[in-house]
């Protein structure tokens, strides 16, 4: 069979002249030709360049003197990649974790509220102002307005003194509590896996946070910047927030639900605390307290002591995901 067509590169291509050939050949070269062809001028199925699809919203709820968002449930990479230059050795190593469904407070917990539940202000805050974030506040202060906030909602509180005069923690209570660090960072992330909730660029950061480059040395009325994927402000900057756990190095291993390592001696150890505040820079490790306001940042205090720019804010079990069944 003679075929007179000329099969070649494109436009100026230099081809070639198929005479005589069996039809299994003719067959296979044209096919050839096909699929070299459409190489040049198909539009991929999958853009690598299109922008991320930010995950849906979480749903608010008003709970009790709280305005709340209902966070799924799921699994995430838990702190700093090894190649991650800005990372200190506390980020790491990265690990996978998996977190039930829980409810957070969409800010910090304000100066108005903490003085109308506590009876005083906190120390940061004299006179308060009421849209700041309460100020000033140890982590033992943030558990017992916790458990009276808790009171005053109907709720059974989470925290209690054990044997030795440490705090515990009832997790099938429906109370308020501080966040795990690793529902913190959860949150704080929404989704994301970039450095900030909303990528890598620190020059971002003056739209999400209040921080040293912005915030003229002091705290910031809350819900001022914008906020994450799932609706929550201030996770990055204004105050650093307490979280539950004892401060700790990270194990390689999967985690569920992680709670932060046991400590018998707990006069002798340090709480974490997120997020950065309005002292710290983005990207300086030069700055007192080293932090660089990231979502995997971590920084520890002593649980009696508050600093100016110490705050918290709460999270509870959505009553859908109450554990009844001791109560």
């Amino acid at each position: 069979m003679a075929i007179g067509v000329a099969l070649g590169g494109g436009a100026g291509g230099a081809g070639f002249f198929l005479g005589e050939a069996p039809a299994w050949a003719i067959f296979w070269l044209a096919l050839f030709a096909g699929i070299y062809w459409l190489g040049y001028t198909a539009t991929p199925v999958f853009d690598e360049r299109r922008p991320d699809v930010s995950p849906p919203r979480p749903r608010r709820v008003c709970d009790g003197e709280l305005l709340m968002v209902d966070l799924p449930g799921g699994d995430f990479r838990m702190g700093s990649p090894a190649s991650d230059d800005l990372a200190r050795d506390d980020e790491k190593p990265q690990h996978q974790v998996t977190l039930a469904p829980f409810r957070m407070a969409v800010t910090p917990v304000t100066a108005e509220l903490y003085r109308e539940v506590m009876g005083q202000a906190s120390t940061g805050d004299d006179p308060p102002v009421a849209r700041l974030p309460a100020t000033g506040v140890s982590w033992l202060d943030a558990v017992e307005f916790c458990n009276r906030l808790s009171v005053r909602a109907g709720y059974r509180p989470c925290y209690s003194r054990g044997l030795l005069g440490g705090w515990r923690c009832d997790w099938r209570a429906d109370g308020y509590r501080l966040p795990t660090e690793a529902e913190w960072e959860y949150a704080c992330r929404a989704g994301s896996t970039s450095r900030f909730c909303f990528g890598d660029d620190p020059a971002v950061l003056d739209a999400y946070a209040w921080y040293e480059g912005n915030a003229k040395g002091a705290a910031q009325p809350v819900a001022t910047r914008r906020a994450n994927a799932w609706g929550l402000y201030d996770m990055h900057g204004n105050v650093w927030e307490w979280c539950w756990d004892w401060y700790g190095s990270y194990s390689s291993r999967p985690a569920r639900s992680p709670r932060g390592p046991i400590r018998w001696k707990f006069w002798a150890g340090t709480r974490v605390l997120r997020g950065g505040s309005f002292v710290n820079q983005p990207a300086s490790l030069f700055v007192y307290p080293p932090a660089l306001l990231r979502s995997a940042d971590r920084f520890d205090g002593a649980p009696e002591y508050g600093h100016g720019h110490f705050g918290f804010r709460c999270v509870r079990v959505p009553p859908q995901h109450v554990d009844r069944s001791t109560h």
